[in-house]
């Protein structure tokens, strides 16, 4: 029996190169209005994009380019 419960357990995986990982992803709540969400939904519309994670990516990245230049 405990040859059994041996060979049913989980091989330890070997430790990937760090540059071979996957980002660790997470979830963000954002409330928004009615007004703001029609017009998030107008420019994807307008550019074409399926996602709102991908508008929030963008807005993020023109954020973190503003800070750069004001800084």
């Amino acid at each position: 029996m405990a040859t059994a419960r041996k060979n049913c357990r989980k091989k330890a995986s070997k430790r990937s190169v760090k540059s071979d990982r996957v980002p660790m992803l997470s979830v963000v709540t954002v409330r928004i209005s009615d007004e703001e969400k029609e017009r998030i939904d107008g420019i994807m519309r307008n550019l074409e994009i399926k996602s709102y994670s991908d508008v929030m990516r963008m807005a993020l990245h023109m954020v973190k380019r503003q800070q750069v230049l004001v800084s």
